[in-house]
């Protein structure tokens, strides 16, 4: 047999080279996405991946990212896909504030999953670059005959009771707008306020320089659960009160 040419073993060997990166490529997200026009800003994340530990086949995990516009400009997401259908982001549509704080929501969904994984979420925005990668990592456990017995999967909320020193605040419960009624007195003074869940994770957080009536917070991207508002109005003293996200 003939010697392979110079040119031909080049080939082979980069196609031999390329073929594990593609087995590795497999759970990474599409980056086809048009890039955004205009002024750019910058986007601080509180972490970029979250390790979820070890579950079983078909439980879901939630994690919630907090992350800051650090720059100039108001923060426009275009964009957040998950490397695949078992992944899926929630974000602000509306824009982020120069120093305002938000939050995505990222869900996986262990259904059909095995093994260690790494499940890949990117946000595009008016950044530069205009690509942020989120990571979800763990690993998923086979399910075994007795997992398969008993109850499908155990619930992912509970049932919250406030207490009674957490006054609802309305609507509540609310699934997409948090609007907060401010009394005429305190227009045009400053405000700082900050939504935390339950654990006491920063959701989103805004400094109002002149109040001038309701203010509203999208939250139709947060988990179902129970959160505080917290609510200083110029020097005094900060307000918490409570409401409830549904699905």
């Amino acid at each position: 047999m003939q010697p392979l040419s110079s040119a031909l073993a080049g080939f082979l060997l980069a196609a031999l080279m390329c073929f594990p990166a593609m087995l590795l490529a497999q759970d990474a997200p599409s980056r086809q996405i048009a890039t955004p026009a205009g002024p750019t800003t910058e986007i601080e994340f509180e972490e970029l991946e979250y390790d979820f530990g070890t579950i079983i086949e078909g439980e879901k995990v939630s994690q919630v990212f907090t992350f800051t516009n650090t720059g100039d400009t108001p923060l426009i997401l275009v964009d957040a896909k998950g490397s695949c259908g078992c992944t899926v982001p929630q974000w602000p549509r509306e824009p982020i504030m120069p120093g305002e704080t938000a939050s995505i929501t990222v869900e996986f969904n262990s259904k059909g999953k095995k093994g260690k994984r790494r499940q890949m979420v990117t946000i595009t925005a008016n950044t530069q670059p205009p690509q942020t990668f989120l990571a979800l990592t763990g690993e998923v456990d086979p399910r075994s005959d007795d997992d398969l017995a008993g109850d499908p999967l155990p619930a992912t909320e509970t049932e919250t009771k406030l207490s009674p020193d957490c006054f609802a605040i309305f609507p509540n419960p609310t699934s997409e707008i948090l609007k907060l009624d401010i009394e005429a007195s305190n227009f045009g003074k400053t405000a700082q306020i900050a939504i935390f869940s339950k654990t006491g994770q920063v959701m989103a957080k805004r400094r109002i320089e002149a109040l001038d009536g309701t203010v509203e917070f999208n939250v139709g991207h947060y988990p179902a659960g129970t959160y505080m508002a917290q609510v200083q109005i110029g020097d005094a003293k900060p307000e918490t009160r409570c409401f409830v996200v549904v699905d």
